[in-house]
Order: C-alpha cells, then sequence, then structure tokens
C-alpha cells in the first residue's frame, strides 16, 4: 500500500483528496496545521502536527512516504497579505520540494493555478505553454503562484520527480472551512447577495480536479505542467440554479459591471466588522475583468483523463453539502 501525505489535508482541495486516495486504497498522512479535523471525519488518515513552513515539521511528516500532493498555500487577493502570501505559496514549496528531495519522494503533485500564468492574449486558448506571469506589480497571489513553480522546476532539475496542476476557479462540496467562493455560495443561497453582476469564471468541480491529480501520480510526465479547468459559469446563471434547487427567488436584478467598484467601500467594512477576508478587492475585479475564457484542458484531458462533469451537478451536490452542514438555512 502507497503512502500519500496531503499538505493542506484540512482544506477544500484536501478533504476531496483524503476522500479519493482512501477510495484507491492509498495510506493517507496529513499535516495538522490548524487542530482542525472535519475534513477528516469517518476516515483513516494519520495527522503530523507541522507546517509548510517549518521545515522540521516536514522531516517528519515526509518520512517513509511515496507520494506528496501539496495543496497548501494561503489564497488571498487582499495585498496586505503579501508577506504570508510569500512565505507560505512560495518559501513553504521551497521547504516541501527540499524534504521530498531529501526524503526520496518517489511523486511530487505541486497544486498552482491558472492565474500563474500571463492573462493575455484573452482570445487565445489558454495553454500549458503560455509565459509565467514576472511582473513584480502583479496580483501577489498570481506572482506566489509563478515562482513556486520556477522552485519546482528548479528541483526537478536537481533529480525531483514533480508534476504541476493548474485549476481554474475551484467549488463544490466538502468544503468544510468554506473557501472565499464558498462563502459567496452560501451567502447567495441565504439571500443576502440579491444583486448580480453578469459575468462569471471558469469552474471546476474539486472532486474532478482530484479525480485527475491523482490519475497524475501515475500518468502525469515529470517537469510538466496540466491545466485543469471545468465549466465557464456566470454568477446570474449560477444563483438561477440555486433558486431553482431550493425553490425561492433569490436574485432581485443584475447590475453593470462598473457597480462593483461601488461595491469596494461596503466589503470593506464587512470584513472589518465580521473579521473575515473581504470577497471583493480590486485584486478580485481584475481577476474577474482581465481572465481567459478559453480553457480547453486537453492535454490534462488526454493524458490524466481529466472528465469535467456538468456544472449543474456540481451545483446540486455544493447545495446539498452546506445545507446538511447547516451553512444554508
Amino acid at each position: 500500500m502507497k503512502t500519500a501525505l496531503i499538505t493542506g489535508g484540512s482544506g477544500h482541495v484536501g478533504a476531496n483528496l483524503v476522500r479519493e486516495l482512501s477510495a484507491r486504497d492509498y495510506k493517507v498522512r496529513c499535516i495538522d496545521f490548524d487542530g482542525d479535523h472535519r475534513a477528516f471525519d469517518g476516515y483513516t488518515v494519520e495527522l503530523i502536527k507541522g507546517s509548510v513552513t517549518d521545515k522540521e515539521s516536514l522531516d517528519k511528516a515526509f518520512a517513509g512516504v511515496d507520494v506528496v500532493f501539496h495543496t497548501a498555500a494561503i489564497i488571498s487577493l487582499e495585498r496586505k497579505n503579501k508577506n504570508l502570501i510569500r512565505s507560505v505559496n512560495v518559501d513553504g514549496t521551497k521547504n516541501v520540494c527540499e524534504v521530498a528531495l531529501k526524503h526520496n519522494v518517489k511523486k511530487l503533485i505541486h497544486f498552482s493555478s491558472v492565474d500563474a500564468f500571463i492573462r493575455e492574449p484573452l482570445d487565445d486558448p489558454l495553454l500549458e505553454d503560455r509565459p509565467l506571469v514576472v511582473d513584480p506589480n502583479t496580483v501577489p497571489y498570481d506572482l506566489s503562484k509563478a515562482d513556486a513553480q520556477r522552485i519546482v522546476l528548479d528541483f526537478c532539475n536537481k533529480g525531483l520527480d514533480a508534476s504541476i496542476i493548474h485549476p481554474s476557479g475551484i467549488f463544490g462540496p466538502n468544503d468544510f472551512k468554506p473557501s472565499l467562493f464558498g462563502q459567496e455560495f452560501i451567502k447567495i443561497a441565504n439571500g443576502k447577495r440579491p444583486y448580480s453582476i453578469n459575468v462569471g469564471y471558469d469552474y471546476v468541480d474539486v472532486r474532478d480536479l482530484c479525480t485527475t491529480a491523482v490519475n497524475c501520480v501515475e500518468q502525469g510526465r515529470s517537469k510538466q505542467n496540466y491545466i485543469v479547468g471545468g465549466n465557464y459559469m456566470d454568477f446570474v446563471y449560477m444563483a438561477d440554479i440555486i433558486s431553482d434547487e431550493l425553490g425561492k427567488k433569490l436574485l432581485r436584478g443584475t447590475l453593470p459591471f462598473f457597480t462593483i467598484y461601488l461595491s469596494l467601500p461596503f466589503y470593506f467594512l464587512q470584513s472589518i466588522m465580521s473579521n473575515s477576508p473581504r470577497a471583493i478587492t480590486l485584486d478580485s475585479i481584475h481577476t474577474i475583468k482581465v481572465q481567459n475564457k478559453n480553457i480547453p484542458s486537453k492535454l490534462s484531458k488526454d493524458e490524466l483523463g481529466h472528465y469535467p462533469r456538468p456544472v449543474v451537478e456540481t451545483i446540486s451536490d455544493t447545495i446539498k453539502f452546506f445545507k446538511d452542514s447547516k451553512f444554508i438555512n
């Protein structure tokens, strides 16, 4: 039986990796960063206290491991978190690679993002040969993912067998500590977002992402990056599907795009009052406004068997999870 280690195991992707790996008879080990074990309930998981920023704890966690899924990251579009983003996403990735190489880990699956690539030209399909972000003034999260990938590739040249996964937006069930998108999904379902702008994003079901990532262990090429997209979904369409599923009208209307800028002070105050991350920032607006909508994911489909399910199925299953978890009224 192979042993798989997940960094960020209690997060959204990590929780679904636990389920996918368990179903494939892996022995699962997770780095226990925050003591939140909801993602592991009902599953046999070995927990080791630690963090990707603590190399000593990684040394213990990596002992005897065959495969590492490196999902731990700070996902933030607030520039005040720039140093933290850098510490975890870049320095943490370097620690992971160093310790993986030291312990002769057979395969590292590094989770990056489509945001690691430069966005333009917007009309061309987003493919794996798109250059990585280099502009130091760009969105800090985007640059951190690009720089982390450069570190992984550098360690591949030193003998590490690693493949890189670039998901688009991620959503789906088993989001126990609701992600930024999960939090917005919950607010829409609870009627707290009565107006929407008619834009969207490419989203992949977290379960399809994890299936593809585990396939990558045996089928993925070393030093190869794989874009793992899903389906483009506009937010009005999503709200309408949620309305149909819950049997109640949630949207009162749509607003022109420029009004999202007018909402910035509201989200800022809401963040302070609730002590929670801001869902809307200038960087998140940029991410939505300047995006690649053509994400074919052909390489991951051809080589890793990636098959994105219909977005309606993902919405339905996400509603069920959040209702069962008492996040949706």
